[in-house]
């Protein structure tokens, strides 16, 4: 049995990037919205490959809802599920709201969409399912394009999260047994240096990877006992990515590497944009993506991580302040 197949699209403000493997790597970001928020009200959508829209809002598709943490200073945030059956298919989705309550439209959502066509409670299973990670807020919307600083670097730390799956070596055993599909979260570490319009990074260099299940719990059933383990120690090294001018990025490369288990081959990629506000020392203060990547290790044992990521500047991180959210109509010329 091998890691189950992730079909994923990140969403990152007015854009959705979805990894096609029979596009190559500068088609995955497509323009296109994928959430709205008045203050009151998320919709929450994504568009399946045939064009079919599927969406979910807090009026009539919450799940479950509570208060949740942000690293987004200032910002209150609220942790959604969401599910909706129709005829044509079941929704599951997971949204982490963080919002200015004196500014609605300072806001950002992170979240999961996993869509099981033709399936219908209780017959729900993410090896049946088409799965999207999702980024989205007004601040990275690609129709508004950041002031990149014309020199320098910046550091940019947060955090990264999404579903990791594992099948040890010789095969998960009789009745699946050995077979590992969890939800990880660590530490993101990146660096941007805007005098070669460059990025690299690194998921799990700082502090360990960490597994759990806050997100797909409803799916993946009662957490195990030692879940937290599952993932430590694994470090996701992101190659370093051309800056476009609109603020975007992606590469094909992300290489996987563990203290202890000898990972023989890795295949992945990684891709983001960074925000079109400044922090106080002119350079975006927050950089937003998405990444998956899979490996296999010497004894056969087979991985896979697929997921989102949020990076704050470290001036924003200490004072909290950063310059407005550009209107469109205070683009550059020529863009």
């Amino acid at each position: 049995m091998k890691p189950v197949s992730v079909l994923l699209a990140a969403a990152l403000a007015a854009t959705a990037c979805a990894d096609r493997v029979e596009h190559p790597p500068e088609d995955r970001i497509q323009l296109e919205r994928n959430s709205e928020f008045d203050g009151g009200t998320l919709r929450f959508f994504v568009e399946l490959e045939d064009g079919t829209e599927l969406s979910v809002n807090t009026n009539d598709d919450v799940y479950t809802a509570s208060p949740a943490t942000t690293p987004l200073p200032g910002h209150r945030a609220q942790a959604i599920t969401f599910f909706k059956d129709r005829k044509e298919g079941a929704s599951l989705a997971h949204g982490l709201l963080s919002w200015d309550p004196a500014n609605p439209a300072d806001y950002l959502v992170f979240g999961w969409w996993a869509y099981f066509p033709d399936r219908h409670p209780p017959e729900l299973s993410l090896a049946d399912s088409v799965r999207y990670a999702v980024v989205d807020g007004p601040e990275i919307d690609h129709g508004v394009p950041p002031v990149l600083p014309v020199d320098g670097t910046a550091t940019y730390t947060g955090q990264a999260g999404g579903l990791y799956s594992y099948v040890p070596g010789g095969g998960p055993g009789e009745n699946g047994q050995g077979f590992v599909i969890e939800e990880y979260q660590g530490v993101l570490t990146l660096t941007a240096d805007f005098g070669d319009r460059s990025v690299r990074g690194c998921i799990g260099c700082v502090g360990d990877l960490d597994t759990r299940r806050a997100h797909f719990g409803v799916i993946l059933g009662p957490e195990l006992g030692d879940a937290r383990g599952v993932a430590r120690d694994y470090e996701l090294h992101l190659a370093s990515a051309i800056v476009r001018e609109d603020g975007t990025f992606e590469r094909d490369r992300v290489t996987v590497k563990h203290p202890t288990r000898t990972v023989a081959e890795s295949d992945g990629f990684w891709g983001g944009a960074f925000s079109s506000r400044q922090d106080t020392e002119g350079a975006p203060r927050l950089v937003a993506g998405f990444n998956g990547v899979s490996f296999t290790e010497s004894d056969g044992s087979e991985g896979e991580f697929v997921g989102s990521f949020l990076g704050l500047s470290e001036p924003f991180r200490e004072t909290g302040e950063s310059g407005p959210l550009p209107s469109p109509a205070s683009r550059p010329p020529g863009n």
